[in-house]
């Protein structure tokens, strides 16, 4: 009872004293992470739906090439050019009619709904028979502005070059996209749609501050694009279907509390458990999706015949013996040659230093629990150094994986991704899963593998949901000119300055009862006569305490800077101390007066507006030109399918990681909606059937599953504790009848749960001859009407 009472009262104190060092600071962190969103507040801009970003160092005749052929070639856009004082860029604001819309949806066949008397559904945009679509009469309801900004990017991704077309030192082969092609060059710095205030604001209140509710993924789908919507329907659907496991693994776990024999049935269990339940999983989902594709219009998208090339793809001109066409060509050999000389040995080297930095904290953990002095929390240190590194290298290797992909030079746009997911699972799964392997079939050491993975799970989940939150609001803030490498630079050194200098001076004091360090609510002023008593009531050991927790405000503020140091983008680069950028906007925010350079008295460029009085209020399109651009899904599928192997994999040894999956999911969600409703730029929308070849990576994760989990029960002594009548070759024997067992189970459960529910291969079925039926009564009464005008004329 007095270990239970001590214990309690160290928890507390430690607790009350994180709560001294962190709490105040983390409730105003809320604050200033929130601020951001003071972007829905500027001048909203109107008569814009994608938005073309240019640097303020583009030539004019760039500028003017560049419109004349959007003015020629795409006729329907209706352009307008801004300079945007505070970003410095030059930008283009395009939009267009209602009636060119119409047409732009023809020609890209876009989907939409058709009225229920002419057979309901989806079908392709006609013009001819826009009266069968619902809601055609409302120019403002019948494109969402998701779709408007598809078929403005249709037309601006189809705006080709002619023969020997040449800007500058880019040599354009007959037929290639142009703004592509300039966006990869770097002449355009973005092109992207804006957001609609209204219709997010709405979002913020049905998705991000709704936690409690159900997911609104139809709204999701009309603001972002399917592509995203999908994403989200299969992370609720994972979030909803780890609610099983979760409760399972909970009760277990409290099961194995009594003694080895029940630990050994749980881990077995368990471990059968998994396995079943990522299989349904997986076909359950397959089977949702298909309803989602199919209630969104593209389950039975036609696949594309001829895909274009990446706009980054290079090589030697040819004619195209398909399309008989100039166009790069790039040697199939050169591919794999680089492949097997350079991705392969770089891949083995990094997979070497992952195994290298585990040997290394494996070393050190040994280390520290050699020491008896040491207290119990501190054995968790190494192991927290090495959830730390693990995930610093996924970021290392997402970008190695990346140039690597692009130095093997893929033509089409699939390829690239699915040779890229390839990579990145091959280095996720090493990075990710290496040291439980090490722990679980080296070391076969359960109680160990327990703890590193309960590290690993908690350390990994908690540091990429502060990124993803904190990262876009450091690249706003440091393209807005308000965090830069120099201003952080040089608030860390005077920090460091001063406290060093205070800490060193006063040092002393701290042994004789008394704190140099100044005191946050005193603002340091405290008489140097009264730091070496203690206050009234006070003993020597709070004294102590109060003093280490002022010292600890000295080490731990430069190191919170150091953290936003890491946490800048890696394109924050110092800049001069008298650059606009980096000064005007911050002293505007203090209420600063900035000295103003003398008005212009002959302006330098066509594209130079007059003179006019700086405004402080920034544009809807400037704030949103400074945000983060949301690359793809694909970092956050990668996130998910870490954890999906954490779970499936080695819960066995540890039955909470679906309980610690569980809540990082349910706060994964609101995360990713926050992220993506305030502190990126909009997405356009990409219209797919399915979440693609993460669903292969996770049903191959699923077969490994089962051979981990069967090799687990059989090394780790399971099996031999359960039957100690078993020799260790029927030991073996048990697990292989086991291991094929399970596989044969997956199977039966694959093949018996079909891909597409019946209903809705059914409803499809009968929208089609709904539809032709609807036609057929058109065209009768068409038919009938043309007879009896003729026989008018006749009898006239």
């Amino acid at each position: 009872g007095q270990c239970v009472a001590s214990g309690l009262g160290r928890a507390g104190l430690v607790l009350s004293i994180l709560y001294k060092l962190f709490g105040k600071r983390l409730l105003q962190a809320g604050r200033h992470i929130m601020s951001h969103k003071s972007w829905m507040k500027t001048v909203p801009t109107e008569n814009c739906d994608v938005l073309m970003t240019f640097a303020d160092t583009t030539d004019d005749h760039t500028l003017l090439w560049l419109l004349n052929h959007i003015r020629l070639g795409i006729p329907e856009l209706i352009i307008q050019i801004r300079h945007h004082k505070h970003t410095q860029v030059y930008a283009f604001f395009v939009t267009a009619t209602y009636e060119n819309l119409l047409r732009g949806a023809e020609e890209m066949g876009l989907r939409k709904a058709v009225k229920p008397e002419f057979g309901g559904g989806t079908r392709s945009f006609s013009c001819e028979e826009d009266y069968i679509y619902e809601n055609i009469e409302s120019e403002l309801c019948f494109f969402t502005s998701q779709e408007r900004q598809s078929i403005i990017k249709y037309w601006m991704d189809n705006l080709r070059a002619k023969h020997g077309e040449v800007l500058h030192n880019i040599n354009f082969l007959e037929g290639q996209p142009i703004i592509p092609e300039l966006s990869a060059r770097g002449v355009i710095q973005q092109v992207f749609p804006l957001h609609e205030q209204r219709i997010l604001s709405q979002l913020m209140k049905s998705w991000v501050q709704a936690v409690c509710e159900k997911q609104p993924l139809d709204d999701i789908c009309d603001y972002f694009g399917v592509k995203i919507a999908m994403y989200f329907a299969w992370l609720g659907f994972y979030t909803t279907s780890m609610l099983y496991p979760a409760v399972i693994g909970f009760v277990l776990w409290m099961l194995t509390e009594s003694d080895q024999t029940s630990r050994d049935i749980c881990c077995v269990v368990f471990a059968l458990f998994n396995v079943v339940w990522a299989t349904l999983f997986l076909e359950r989902w397959k089977r949702r999706g298909a309803e989602l594709a199919y209630k969104w219009g593209t389950l039975d998208t036609p696949a594309e015949s001829l895909e274009e090339p990446r706009p980054q793809f290079r090589g030697v001109k040819r004619c195209s013996p398909i399309t008989g066409c100039e166009e790069f060509y790039y040697p199939p050999w050169r591919r794999r040659v680089f492949r097997w000389l350079v991705s392969l040995p770089i891949c083995i080297l990094c997979l070497c230093f992952v195994f290298l930095v585990m040997l290394i904290c494996f070393e050190l953990q040994e280390f520290v629990m050699g020491i008896k002095e040491m207290p119990r929390l501190a054995r968790f240190i190494p192991k927290i150094m090495l959830a730390i590194t693990v995930t610093a290298c996924d970021e290392v290797y997402r970008k190695i994986a990346c140039w690597l992909n692009d130095m093997e030079n893929y033509r089409l746009q699939s390829a690239y991704e699915k040779n890229l997911i390839i990579k990145m699972v091959l280095f996720q799964f090493v990075n990710s899963y290496l040291s439980l392997f090490y722990i679980g079939f080296y070391l076969k050491d359960m109680e160990r593998l327990k703890e590193m993975l309960a590290t690993l799970l908690i350390i990994r989940q908690f540091l990429q949901n502060v990124k993803e939150v904190l990262q876009p609001y450091l690249y706003e803030r440091h393209k807005l000119g308000e965090l830069t490498l120099r201003a952080v630079w040089d608030l860390l050194l005077s920090v460091l300055l001063k406290y060093a200098r205070l800490a060193a001076g006063k040092a002393q004091k701290c042994l004789n009862g008394g704190c140099g360090v100044p005191d946050e609510e005193e603002g340091g002023e405290r008489d140097e006569a009264d730091s070496g008593r203690f206050s009234e009531g006070e003993t020597e050991e709070e004294s102590l305490i109060d003093c280490g927790l002022k010292l600890r405000k000295v080490i731990m503020l430069p190191l919170l800077l150091l953290l936003l140091l890491l946490l800048l983008p890696a394109s924050a680069a110092p800049l001069p101390s008298g650059s606009e950028s980096s000064t005007s906007l911050r002293h505007r925010r203090r209420g600063r007066s900035v000295e103003r350079p003398e008005p212009k008295t002959k302006r330098e460029s066509w594209m130079d507006p007059p003179e006019e009085r700086e405004s402080t209020t920034l544009t809807q399109a400037e704030m949103e030109s400074c945000m983060q651009t949301y690359a793809d899904t694909f970092q956050d599928y990668q996130e998910m399918f870490v954890q999906f192997g954490y779970v499936v994999l080695f819960s066995s040894a540890f039955p909470l990681a679906a309980m610690c999956a569980l809540i990082n999911n349910i706060i994964e969600i609101r995360s990713d909606a926050f992220k993506l409703c305030t502190g990126l730029q909009r997405p356009f929308g990409i219209r797919v059937e399915s979440i693609g070849q993460w669903q292969t990576a996770m049903e191959a994760m699923g077969l490994i599953a089962i051979i981990v989990n069967c090799y687990l029960i059989g090394q780790c002594g399971q099996l031999q504790r359960l039957f100690p009548w078993l020799s260790p070759e029927m030991a073996i024997i048990s697990i292989v009848i086991l291991e094929h067992f399970a596989i044969l189970l997956k199977y039966v459960i694959h093949v018996a749960i079909p891909d597409i529910p019946t209903w809705v291969r059914e409803e499809m079925a009968k929208l089609d001859y709904q539809r032709r039926e609807a036609f057929k009564v058109r065209d009768e009464t068409a038919k009938e009407y043309f007879i009896c005008c003729g026989r008018v004329a006749r009898d006239q």
